[in-house]
């Protein structure tokens, strides 16, 4: 069955478009803050001693920690790459003022996770 698309015409499908980008900015949204809870929580980030780090090392708090970062910026990139599309549909001031914002946490957690493993590669080493 073939998928019916909205007519780009119909003054309607504007509307339409912009619930349906509001629904999954706000479902990202909501990804992202309970992303960064549970970072928050397992200690990712927290500029913890090496001591600590050591301890942790093959924890789950460690992977849990992981996997909380990754989702975190999986949902920032998402987030912005949404805010790029669907510019039009948008306040520009507002989108182009959150993407850099945006961008540079993905970086940040981008450099964490490379920290993290570098980190574990010199732990096992050790």
């Amino acid at each position: 069955m073939a998928q019916q698309h909205l007519d780009p015409t119909d003054p309607t499908a504007g509307a339409a478009a912009g619930d349906a980008l509001a629904g999954y900015l706000r479902a990202q949204a909501t990804e992202f803050l309970r992303a960064l809870r549970l970072h928050r929580e397992t200690g990712g980030g927290d500029g913890g001693s090496l001591a600590r780090a050591k301890s942790r090392v093959g924890d789950n708090g460690s992977e849990e920690s992981v996997d909380a970062a990754r989702a975190l910026r999986r949902s920032a990139r998402r987030i912005s790459a949404s805010l790029h599309t669907f510019r039009p549909l948008l306040d520009t001031d507002w989108s182009e003022a959150i993407r850099p914002e945006l961008a540079w946490l993905s970086g940040t957690l981008a450099m964490e996770h490379a920290y993290a493993a570098r980190l574990e590669r010199l732990l096992l080493a050790l």
